[in-house]
């Protein structure tokens, strides 16, 4: 798991009186040199001060006499440094991250950290307060399964699960679980209306990795609600509008692939249903609908209307 190898990083680092290079790091921890130069800048984020110098003799080390304080923190001040703000803090490990943080800062010639703010959730976006995050953390930690109300489509069904891991985006949680005999799926946990553990102990899937998992989950995701094929052409200037408007991976794929001349690119960008799609790009400068038809016609009158209404 990534918070292991993280640790394993800077017992190693710090054992060492010499550089190590990253494809020996790579290779010791079994895993890629670009998830090694990954991990290095979450180290960096977390406060260590790792150096990392290339061509020929250079390599990893620590910066000046900096020792590892891995040895003297406790699990909730290990776990909550590896989870990080804020997430750490609504998983109620707040006063463990500070003291960590403070016995980490007091090995560093380094206090840019401090300058350092990481705030997770979008600007208008509000907070969310999941009731059931404690007893879900639990479970996570001891290997339980639980039995959960959630609420679906089809409203408050009980459901057991075995949870697999937390996801935190924009202030919102997520839990990856796997039903008795199903694949894993991906329940927010604000619309789970109670949770009690089950079971001594489970076993995950052989394999699992959360990373993998929320990155499929994502696309599959998106491509499910976006099935509207829309062929765009835009100013170049604006392809930043676009991608703010409208983000994901398949709008990055739908850019790259797009048909680009000194001025314009056209693009065929998968999108959600009619009023949903107008109301994303009107707001987006210079953009011109080619088809479908309807989509265009609805656009103008959505811009229509606008104008008239600012004139």
């Amino acid at each position: 798991m990534k918070a292991a190898r993280l640790v394993s990083e800077i017992v190693i680092l710090g054992a060492r009186s010499r550089q190590i290079t990253a494809s020996d790091l790579a290779r010791r921890l079994e895993v890629t040199e670009r998830t090694i130069y990954g991990d290095l800048g979450e180290l960096s984020r977390m406060g260590v001060p790792v150096i990392a110098e290339a061509g020929p003799g250079g390599g990893i080390s620590l910066l000046g006499d900096w020792v590892s304080p891995v040895a003297v923190l406790t699990r909730d001040e290990l776990d909550s440094l590896l989870i990080g703000s804020p997430a750490a803090a609504d998983l109620g490990f707040a006063y463990a991250l500070a003291t960590a943080r403070a016995k980490v800062l007091t090995e560093s010639s380094s206090a840019f950290s401090q300058l350092i703010l990481v705030d997770g959730p979008d600007w208008f976006m509000a907070k969310e307060n999941p009731e059931q995050l404690d007893t879900i953390v639990t479970a996570l930690r001891t290997q339980r399964g639980l039995q959960v109300a959630y609420r679906g489509r089809n409203g408050l069904r009980s459901r057991t699960l075995l949870p697999l891991g937390l996801v935190v985006k924009a202030g919102r949680w997520y839990l990856a679980a796997q039903p008795p005999g199903g694949r894993p799926r991906t329940y927010r946990v604000s619309r789970i209306g109670s949770a009690e553990l089950r079971f001594l102990r489970c076993t995950p899937p052989p394999n699992f990795d959360l990373t993998a998992y929320w990155t499929g989950a994502q696309a599959e995701f998106d491509a499910s609600i976006r099935r509207t094929r829309v062929r765009l052409r835009l100013p170049v200037a604006q392809i930043d509008d676009l991608l703010r408007t409208i983000p994901g991976r398949l709008t990055e794929a739908a850019v790259n692939a797009g048909r680009m001349d000194r001025d314009t690119i056209e693009i065929d960008l998968p999108m959600e249903p009619d009023e949903e799609a107008v109301s994303q790009l009107v707001t987006v400068p210079g953009v011109e609908v080619l088809s479908p038809k309807q989509l265009r016609r609805d656009l103008h009158v959505r811009a229509r209307a606008a104008t008239e209404l600012n004139e």
